[in-house]
């Protein structure tokens, strides 16, 4: 089959129309990304025409086209108006066109491999990776500069014609159809394309080094019997230097994607999900950097989309496997297989007794198994049952008012404030707090160092943020153990019933009490007030809405902006997620930012909608048997304090930068969310 007429299109882009070729992934099998084929200089969309299929079998959106103004007269042509930078141009408006935001993968022959080649140097943050098919290092050298000088003076005296023997060699006899395709292809053809092209290549040198910087994962295919620009090792120099794949095609010479349209196809696929797991695992290293994350979930997505299994090797960690799948994660949490790393901490980090709140945290109930784990969360959970957090609804709401009345104080002393410093903290610190039966100065203090504190169990920290983290550790710990010495009342002496012998596991109890019952509500108000504030109309219906609306607005809140983003787990057997195996002993990450928007959990998974009502919560306090047990506490608090906000300050608004916890890898929140009150 020469055409896919079915398939044949117009392409619109930034630079004036194309004309294309497309074929979609079978149903089930979309990958989420595309596949670009650019032509050679005798080229032309049909040239892909027989690998299409195989890589659109493979998941991809695969498209071919041809140049914009390749076989139109346009005004006042000429052979300058047809150069490498000037179809790479065209190819990037084909790239934002086609990609529609998302990284492609390229592939270009020949001519068309240094087109690809030009464009991946202007826009590498276009791409996935890029194929350079029978397209070696630069032409500007004596040789090659003589073989396209006479190939030019030839298609001058004689037209587009003298290809004819280059397509009867291609293209058997037996096949009439496209060598019939071919005999008006080449009477078509726009010499000012091919004269211009041509002379660009004379002056294209070896921009390996440049290619290589820009971090694009790169493939060089070329037939064995392709030998006549470059020898085979020209090309394996080549892709040494660029740090590239090579592909050598059989039996094939200039254009294996006509001559080995099967093997040509293979090797493209081989080499792009290795370049997507590349890339994923570059988008992963990222997202644990020890900073500040603003948005994260176009991140998620990505990996949800190409990798959503994907095992990573984590810089001074154990192998991992990463999780972005609703279906995964959940699985992930209710399995019994995987079991929380107290049970084995050095798996996921190695130092882990160097840093005292570490140590007594890896040790406490909620990072532990067995009866360790449950005997205490039963006797816990059954003092925070919903019932118990419905008879604290009062007190709560009391609560809210006090620091709502001191943060309208405020406002109005000093205009603009942080939420996140005025109000969140306070709140959720004297909640908790008064829950543990602590002294409200107190309650106060520790809320102020849990801030800092959170960030033990980030994957990486910055020598200044593990050294703020230990100290604020220590504080915290020193400060509850005095404590919960004389505590009769609250949840302090359930735990020291059960760890009578009060050491570190003890300790760690203690902290983890603390800590959960303060930092998932703080950052529940501070993710939750950005996003209303964000969202006016959402903000309306909270406003003006009754308790069952607060309560859904709350759901929506956990699901988009979830406090806790990452769940770890180590494997006690095999198994299997997608196509990774996970060996005993190894750690699997479970994304909750990401599960939480996948599409086959929610309709629209990237749209805020207080009034949404999933047919399932989201895993935002986990799930099975470490589900959290304070979540009927934290719903009721926040649903009883954003109401209240926005009805006691319904001009608030948001009121410069804000600035997002760092490191904010596992617990997200926010540090500074400047408010002030509107006209």
């Amino acid at each position: 089959m020469l055409t896919l007429s079915d398939s044949e299109l117009r392409l619109d882009t930034a630079r004036g129309p194309v004309a294309a070729l497309r074929m979609p992934p079978p149903a089930g099998a979309d990958r989420g990304a595309a596949v670009v084929l650019c032509a050679g200089v005798v080229g032309s969309k049909e040239d892909f025409v027989p690998i299409l299929p195989a890589v659109a079998g493979g998941g991809y959106h695969a498209w071919a086209y041809d140049y914009q103004g390749h076989y139109a007269e346009l005004d006042d042509e000429s052979p300058a108006g047809h150069t490498i930078a000037r179809h790479a141009e065209d190819l990037v408006a084909v790239l934002e066109r086609i990609g529609a935001g998302r990284p492609v993968h390229l592939v270009g022959h020949s001519y068309g491999g240094f087109v690809a080649r030009a464009a991946a140097l202007a826009r590498p943050d276009l791409l996935l990776s890029v194929t350079l098919i029978g397209a070696g290092p630069g032409m500007d050298g004596a040789r090659h500069r003589k073989l396209l000088s006479g190939f030019d003076a030839t298609l001058a005296l004689q037209g587009a014609a003298v290809m004819w023997p280059v397509v009867r060699r291609l293209v058997p006899q037996r096949e009439a159809d496209r060598r019939e395709f071919w005999r008006r292809r080449l009477a078509g053809m726009r010499l000012a394309f091919l004269h211009g092209a041509l002379r660009s290549l004379t002056a294209e040198p070896d921009r390996g080094a440049d290619l290589r910087a820009t971090r694009v994962p790169v493939l060089i295919v070329h037939g064995h019997r392709d030998q006549r620009l470059w020898s085979a090792g020209d090309f394996a120099a080549y892709a040494e230097r660029l740090g590239a794949r090579l592909e050598i095609i059989p039996d094939a010479s200039h254009s294996p994607n006509l001559e080995q349209p099967q093997r040509t196809a293979a090797a493209l696929l081989r080499f792009f999900a290795e370049a997507e797991r590349r890339h994923a695992e570059r988008l992963f290293l990222d997202l644990v950097r020890p900073r500040a994350l603003a948005e994260p979930y176009a991140t998620y997505r990505a990996l949800r989309e190409r990798t959503p299994v994907l095992r990573v090797d984590l810089p001074g960690k154990a192998a991992a496997a990463v999780l972005s799948r609703h279906a995964d994660v959940a699985r992930l949490l209710q399995e019994p297989i995987f079991e929380s790393p107290g049970e084995d901490p050095a798996r996921l980090t190695p130092n882990w007794r160097d840093v005292r709140i570490i140590r007594c945290l890896y040790q406490s109930f909620g990072w532990r198994e067995g009866t360790v784990h449950s005997e205490l969360r039963a006797a816990l959970a059954h003092r925070l049952v919903p019932r118990r957090a419905e008879e604290l609804r009062e007190c709560t709401a009391a609560t809210a008012e006090q620091c709502l009345t001191a943060f309208g104080e405020r406002l109005a002393r000093d205009g603009v404030v942080n939420l996140a410093e005025a109000l969140a903290i306070p709140f959720a610190s004297l909640v908790t707090g008064r829950l543990l039966d602590l002294p409200d100065a107190d309650a106060l203090r520790l809320g102020e160092a849990a801030r800092v504190a959170s960030a033990a169990f980030e994957p990486f920290m910055t020598p200044r943020q593990r050294s703020a983290m230990a100290s604020a550790g220590d504080e915290i710990i020193d400060a509850l153990e005095v404590l919960a010495a004389d505590r009769e009342a609250g949840l302090l002496p359930v735990v020291r019933r059960l760890r009578p012998d009060l050491g570190e596991q003890y300790l760690g109890d203690l902290t983890l009490l603390f800590g959960a019952g303060y930092d998932s509500p703080a950052s529940l108000v501070t993710l939750g007030a950005r996003l209303l504030l964000s969202y006016p109309d959402e903000a309306a219906l909270v406003r003006g809405g009754d308790d069952a609306t607060a309560g859904r607005a709350v759901e929506e809140i956990l699901r988009f902006e979830p406090p806790v983003q990452i769940a770890v787990r180590i494997a006690t057997a095999p198994a299997r997620f997608g196509d990774v195996d996970v060996e005993p002993g190894m750690a699997v990450l479970g994304l909750i930012g990401a599960a939480n928007r996948d599409p086959a959990y929610v309709a629209e998974p990237d749209r805020f909608d207080v009034l949404r009502r999933p047919a399932r919560a989201s895993l935002s306090f986990g799930a099975g048997r470490h589900f959290c047990p304070g979540a009927a506490l934290a719903r009721m608090h926040a649903q009883v304090l954003f109401p209240r906000l926005l009805r006691r300050f319904p001009t608030l608004r948001i009121a410069g930068a804000v600035r997002y916890r760092a490191p904010g890898t596992m617990l997200r929140g926010i540090e500074d969310l400047p408010v002030a009150l509107g006209a």
